[in-house]
């Protein structure tokens, strides 16, 4: 060493410090000039580098388990579409044709109890409903009544009273405390009735079921001490409906019928006397191959997904998706031997078994290995022989029935294969989660103690510089000589 002459500006140190076991080699003035902070910075990247891969391994399994909920997502709507087609009674649909009778009736049917067929039917009669119409009133809400009570006598003999206080005595009050009466049998109207410019303002009360059975009798209002009277002006008895089936006439109690035919229920909406008119229900093959194209829909997907998940090239990174999984190969193995196999039909013990193939349905794959569904030739083997065609399809061993079986392998809560995937998918993000945090946990400790030895470090490089100063002075400049002599 030629001599001891440090200065802030140009005098420098090399150290190599065991700290970073050798890896980072640091340049830095004797004072810091902010390079211990820098070199702390430096190690600190360097040995955070294992985080950083765990952090990048994380977001490729969290892109995993994002893509594996999307297939299980697949999985849920192809499950649904197959308990729609899942028995006889959920595979069927009907239709109903009013023809002429459009409006005169509305019509639902159930379809587990209806039969297909036609029916004539002729409406005379609507069922009508009890009311009353009162006398006029100049004003509808002059309090003028007084106090007292409406009285209605049932058809059952029942009595229903409505007691009406002063502060409701007005022609709109008593309607009031009519309809705010949870169980009253009748609804209140207030009308205006232009054919009467002094008195318009009338109350009208009507029952709030028809038919003779509904009937109530309002024998009068009872109110005291009021300034006019309130009187029933008007009446309308109830009455039932009158319908011809077939040309056989029946009454009928109201015009909204459950089961006016085994399954059909029935709500009359407009009387035509003389003009029957025809209601046909039958099998609705349409919907019905709604139902099995929304099921062929719901397996393309599934099927998609894992021919989409094998499609890779040079530049596929596989880390992120399902490539050669030999559970999705699986899965799609067996949807596909599904659909080559025949599903019974009639019954074993007579001459019309027969077992019922998916392609015979205008079910099949096409060259690119996606199911095609030709809905033309479906619909007309269920014209053909649609009891057939719906147990080969919704029958005890049926299409829907196998494949669900093989579904439910899949989607089974708890040991199902999707759920087990999944939960080790999470098993293994939690992992890494907790090796982050461990790792973290490490690298904070690890600074906190570079930290404390670069102050020292720092301390004692001022400390030198200022002795190197004190010499300098106190020799007049010649320390410098005197030192190199002691350092050799």
């Amino acid at each position: 060493m030629k001599g001891w002459d440090i200065t802030e500006q140009d005098a420098s140190v090399h150290l190599a410090l065991a700290a970073s076991g050798g890896r980072v080699g640091l340049r830095f003035d004797p004072m810091g000039g902010g390079q211990f902070q820098q070199a702390i910075k430096q190690i600190m990247e360097a040995e955070s580098q294992p985080v950083r891969q765990l952090e990048a391994r994380k977001s490729r399994e969290e892109s995993r388990l994002k893509l594996f909920q999307e297939f299980k997502t697949k999985f849920a709507s192809l499950e649904k579409s197959i308990a729609d087609v899942s028995s006889f009674s959920k595979l069927r649909e009907l239709k109903v044709d009013l023809g002429d009778g459009q409006n005169n009736v509305s019509v639902t049917v159930d379809k587990e109890k209806a039969q297909a067929g036609s029916y004539s039917i002729q409406i005379d009669d609507l069922a009508a409903r009890t009311s009353v119409i009162s006398n006029g009133f100049e004003d509808p809400d002059e309090k003028i009544l007084g106090i007292g009570f409406v009285v209605m006598n049932l058809e059952n003999g029942d009595s229903a009273e409505i007691f009406v206080d002063e502060e409701h005595g007005s022609l709109r009050g008593v309607a009031n405390a009519i309809n705010s009466r949870e169980n009253s049998p009748v609804r209140a109207s207030v009308i205006k009735d232009a054919t009467d410019a002094d008195e318009p303002w009338k109350l009208i009360l009507t029952a709030k079921k028809e038919g003779l059975q509904n009937q109530i009798d309002f024998p009068e209002f009872y109110f005291l001490d009021g300034s006019s009277d309130l009187y029933i002006d008007d009446e309308k008895e109830s009455k039932n409906a009158i319908v011809s089936i077939d040309g056989f006439p029946i009454e009928l109690e109201s015009n909204d019928i459950p089961d006016f035919l085994p399954g059909m229920n029935m709500h009359l909406k407009q009387a035509k006397p003389g003009q029957p008119f025809t209601i046909t229900v039958s099998e609705d093959h349409q919907k019905v191959a709604g139902k099995v194209k929304a099921l062929v829909d719901q397996m393309n997907q599934v099927l998609q997904f894992i021919v989409q998940q094998n499609t890779i090239d040079a530049k596929s990174d596989t880390r992120n998706t399902f490539a050669g999984d030999s559970g999705l190969q699986n899965i799609e193995f067996r949807l596909r031997n599904l659909m080559h196999e025949g599903f019974p039909a009639g019954n074993p013990e007579t001459g019309d078994f027969r077992l019922v193939h998916m392609n015979q349905l205008g079910i099949e794959f096409d060259k690119t290995g996606v199911l095609t569904f030709k809905e033309e030739k479906f619909t007309k083997a269920l014209e053909k022989d649609f009891e057939g065609i719906a147990q080969g399809i919704s029958g005890a061993m049926g299409f829907a029935f196998q494949l669900r079986n093989v579904v439910g392998n899949y989607t089974r809560p708890g040991d199902g294969l999707l759920s087990m995937r999944e939960q080790g998918l999470r098993n293994r993000v939690t992992e890494i989660d907790r090796q982050i945090e461990n790792k973290t946990r490490h690298l904070e400790r690890r600074q906190q103690s570079l930290t404390e030895q670069f102050s020292r470090l720092q301390s004692s490089l001022a400390g030198m510089q200022q002795q190197q100063q004190y010499l300098s002075a106190a020799m007049g400049g010649g320390g410098g000589n005197v030192i190199s002599q002691l350092m050799g």
